[in-house]
C-alpha cells in the first residue's frame, strides 16, 4: 500500500471554479510546467487510482500529471481547500487584509475558529470522512490505527491531488497526528508526501516516507 498526497501547481484564475474536464487555464503557465514535470518525475510509480478536489487548479495537475496512463480521476467533493467565510471572501480587498492581519496577530491557540471561515476542526470534519470514502472505495479501511484493505488491495498505489490545508488535514489524520490550526506540514507547488504502509497482525500502519520529494 502506498499512498501519494499531492499538491497542485500554481493556479490561475477563479480558485473556486469547478470546470469540466478536460480542465485548462486553471494553472498559471509556471503551474502547467510544474504539473508536467510532476508527471515526469512520477512516471516510474505506478499509479492504481486517483483522486482530487473539485476545485479546477487541482483537477488539471491530476490531469496533466496523469496523462496517458488511462487512469479515471474521481472527483471528491469534500477535498477542496479551506473556506473562507462570505464576510472574508466578500469583503474588499483592504478589509479582507485587515481581517487577516488581526488573525496573524493571535496566538495559534486562539485561531481554531474565527470570523475568516472555517475551523480547524470543520476543515477535518468535512476532509477527514472523503478521504475514507475515497480510500474505502479501493479496498482500504481505516481499522485499529491502522488500514485494512481487501484482498488485492495491498498491492495499490493511490494519488489524491488537493491543496496544502486539506492535504494538512489529510496527512495529520493518516499518520495520527492531532489537529493544530497551524499546518504541521508544508507541500510546495505540486510538491508529493508519500505514505507507505506495513503490515502487522494484519493491520497496515502507515510510515511517512523521507525525504518528501517536490518538484521545482
Amino acid at each position: 500500500m502506498k499512498l501519494l498526497l499531492i499538491r497542485h501547481g500554481r493556479m490561475a484564475g477563479d480558485p473556486y471554479c469547478e470546470p469540466p474536464s478536460p480542465v485548462a487555464g486553471c494553472l498559471h503557465p509556471d503551474g502547467v510546467a510544474q504539473a508536467e514535470a510532476l508527471g515526469r518525475a512520477l512516471a516510474a510509480t505506478p499509479v492504481d487510482a486517483a483522486f482530487c478536489s473539485p476545485y479546477g487548479r487541482a483537477v488539471e495537475t491530476a490531469e496533466r500529471a496523469l496523462a496517458g496512463r488511462g487512469i479515471g480521476i474521481v472527483r471528491v467533493p469534500g477535498l477542496q481547500e479551506w473556506t473562507p467565510s462570505p464576510e472574508f471572501r466578500n469583503a474588499t480587498s483592504t478589509e479582507a487584509s485587515a481581517m487577516a492581519a488581526r488573525d496573524a496577530d493571535r496566538y495559534a491557540e486562539e485561531t481554531w475558529k474565527t470570523e475568516l471561515g472555517e475551523g480547524t476542526f470543520d476543515v477535518a470534519a468535512r476532509v477527514v470522512p472523503a478521504l475514507l470514502g475515497a480510500l474505502a472505495s479501493v479496498g482500504w479501511h481505516a481499522r485499529q490505527g491502522g488500514w485494512v484493505p481487501d484482498e488485492g488491495a495491498e498491492k495499490k498505489t493511490v494519488a489524491v491531488f488537493a491543496h496544502g490545508g486539506s492535504l494538512n488535514a489529510m496527512l495529520s489524520f493518516v499518520l495520527g497526528v492531532p489537529p493544530f490550526p497551524v499546518g504541521r506540514f508544508s507541500f510546495p507547488y505540486c510538491g508529493v508526501a508519500t505514505v507507505s504502509f506495513a503490515p502487522r497482525r494484519g493491520v497496515w500502519h502507515p510510515a511517512l516516507e523521507l525525504p518528501a520529494s517536490a518538484v521545482p
